[in-house]
């Protein structure tokens, strides 16, 4: 990423988390950035697209230092390593404070497809680093409750990192919460040991579904014949549909027919970028 998108990313979570996504203007984030609205358009089509780049840059961060942090210590203590991962959370938010209250106090997931399509992988894959973790750390014992687990530690940290936002003035050490969390991780993993009820969740429920490559190329056809496209809209549905048939599709000229798809104010249209987008992200 070049340093002046990273700049506008960074400058607009900055007003995103001050003044509320919808009340922050695509000229505010540019006159911030010291730079014209036309060349704010050169690196984003819409503020939308601002903030789906944001999450990428965030977020994979933050899964990227997940993963590293169990490859570096791999042979090591499985419980030390969630230890690490989990403060590794704490320090995330230390060093971006912006974008997790931007995430915890703005209501933006359901508001755009793509970004909520993005945020259910996303979602997928941190269950699946957390429950390889509890998996590792506590064993087959848990085995039958590691979804209900994942997502009572997911909340604990989530909830934790809840009353750091509402309370600034509250410091903590992330090596002294992990620690903590996870001996409460313990005596969570002692009671499910001993108890008679089911499992709240299937271990299943965050499998992802994306659309495969013939699913999304009926859904194509399907569109180009019910619907009354205009002719760049069609002309990129080709490219698309030309692109996804082949053996090993070509990514970036399919991103780049996907962002001609943008705007185009049609329900079905915008659904079918967002699956294409996942599927080629996969």
């Amino acid at each position: 990423m070049n340093e002046k998108k990273e700049k506008i990313i960074k400058t607009s979570i900055h007003l995103f988390a001050k003044k509320g996504f919808a009340a922050t203007t695509i000229q505010e984030i540019a006159s911030e950035c010291g730079i014209s609205k036309g060349a704010f358009y050169l690196h984003f089509k819409s503020k939308e697209a601002l903030l789906l780049s944001a999450c990428e840059y965030y977020i994979g961060m933050s899964m990227k230092k997940m993963k590293t942090i169990e490859e570096d210590l791999a042979g090591k203590p499985p419980k030390e390593v969630l230890k690490k991962q989990i403060g590794a959370q704490f320090e995330d938010f230390r060093d971006h404070k912006d974008f997790i209250v931007l995430l915890l106090t703005e209501n933006i997931i359901p508001e755009n497809q793509e970004i909520k399509q993005y945020f259910y992988k996303v979602t997928t894959e941190t269950d699946k680093l957390y429950r390889n973790a509890l998996l590792a750390s506590y064993g087959e014992k848990i085995e039958r409750y590691v979804a209900d687990l994942s997502i009572m530690t997911r909340g604990i940290v989530h909830s934790y990192m809840n009353v750091m936002v509402f309370n600034s003035e509250l410091t903590i050490d992330a090596e002294e919460i992990s620690s903590f969390i996870v001996e409460r991780l313990d005596d969570l993993v002692q009671g499910l040991s001993h108890t008679a009820l089911n499992p709240i969740v299937p271990k299943d429920i965050f499998n992802p579904m994306p659309a495969g490559k013939d699913q999304l190329l009926e859904s194509i056809q399907n569109i180009k014949e019910h619907s009354a496209l205009p002719e760049d809209i069609t002309v990129s549905l080709d490219v698309i549909e030309e692109e996804l048939a082949q053996d090993k599709p070509r990514k970036p000229i399919i991103k780049g027919m996907l962002s001609n798809l943008t705007g185009s104010n049609d329900e079905e249209v915008e659904k079918l970028r967002a699956s294409i987008s996942i599927f080629i992200s996969i």
